[in-house]
Protein backbone atom coordinates (compact mmCIF):
# COMPACT_ATOMS: atom_id res chain seq x y z
CA UNK A 1 0.00 0.00 0.00
CA UNK A 2 0.88 3.58 -0.79
CA UNK A 3 0.77 6.02 2.11
CA UNK A 4 -0.29 9.41 0.69
CA UNK A 5 1.87 12.04 2.27
CA UNK A 6 0.00 15.02 0.92
CA UNK A 7 -3.25 13.95 1.85
CA UNK A 8 -2.38 13.38 5.41
CA UNK A 9 -0.22 16.73 5.55
CA UNK A 10 -3.70 18.56 4.09
CA UNK A 11 -5.70 17.00 7.06
CA UNK A 12 -3.28 18.04 9.44
CA UNK A 13 -3.04 21.45 8.25
CA UNK A 14 -7.27 21.51 7.97
CA UNK A 15 -7.08 20.16 11.66
CA UNK A 16 -4.31 22.67 13.12
CA UNK A 17 -6.43 25.98 11.64
CA UNK A 18 -9.64 24.94 12.77
CA UNK A 19 -8.31 25.24 16.53
CA UNK A 20 -5.55 27.89 15.61
CA UNK A 21 -8.45 30.62 14.18
CA UNK A 22 -11.33 30.47 16.87
CA UNK A 23 -8.46 30.49 19.17
CA UNK A 24 -7.27 33.38 18.13
CA UNK A 25 -10.64 34.92 17.77
CA UNK A 26 -11.49 34.31 21.54
CA UNK A 27 -8.07 35.61 22.57
CA UNK A 28 -8.85 38.80 20.98
CA UNK A 29 -11.94 39.00 21.93
CA UNK A 30 -10.62 38.45 25.83
CA UNK A 31 -8.25 41.49 24.93
CA UNK A 32 -10.47 43.87 23.81
CA UNK A 33 -13.34 43.01 26.92
CA UNK A 34 -10.28 43.56 29.20
CA UNK A 35 -9.58 46.82 27.53
CA UNK A 36 -12.89 48.09 27.92
CA UNK A 37 -13.44 47.26 31.08
CA UNK A 38 -14.22 49.42 33.53
CA UNK A 39 -12.64 49.28 36.80
CA UNK A 40 -14.77 50.14 40.39
CA UNK A 41 -13.15 53.08 41.83
CA UNK A 42 -11.52 52.66 44.74
CA UNK A 43 -12.36 53.88 48.57
CA UNK A 44 -9.25 55.78 48.52
CA UNK A 45 -9.98 57.57 44.93
CA UNK A 46 -10.99 61.56 45.06
CA UNK A 47 -14.83 61.82 44.08
CA UNK A 48 -15.42 64.48 41.50
CA UNK A 49 -18.60 65.09 41.82
CA UNK A 50 -19.73 64.65 45.37
CA UNK A 51 -23.07 66.74 45.27
CA UNK A 52 -24.55 64.88 42.70
CA UNK A 53 -23.43 60.67 42.94
CA UNK A 54 -26.84 59.98 41.14
CA UNK A 55 -25.78 61.97 37.78
CA UNK A 56 -22.24 60.31 38.61
CA UNK A 57 -21.22 58.53 35.17
CA UNK A 58 -19.52 56.19 37.41
CA UNK A 59 -21.92 55.96 40.21
CA UNK A 60 -23.01 52.26 39.58
CA UNK A 61 -19.69 50.88 39.74
CA UNK A 62 -18.26 53.54 42.53
CA UNK A 63 -17.36 52.12 46.01
CA UNK A 64 -16.72 55.47 47.74
CA UNK A 65 -18.47 56.18 51.01
CA UNK A 66 -20.92 58.46 49.49
CA UNK A 67 -22.15 56.58 46.54
CA UNK A 68 -22.76 53.37 48.77
CA UNK A 69 -24.81 55.40 51.18
CA UNK A 70 -26.60 57.05 48.29
CA UNK A 71 -27.00 53.52 46.29
CA UNK A 72 -28.50 52.13 49.90
CA UNK A 73 -30.96 55.81 50.43
CA UNK A 74 -32.00 54.38 46.75
CA UNK A 75 -32.54 50.75 47.56
CA UNK A 76 -34.85 52.09 50.57
CA UNK A 77 -32.46 49.27 52.72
Amino acid sequence: MQERKGCDEGRRRFLRDMVRYPALGALGLVAVGLATREEPLHPDAKCASAEACRQCPAYERCRLPQAELARQASDGT
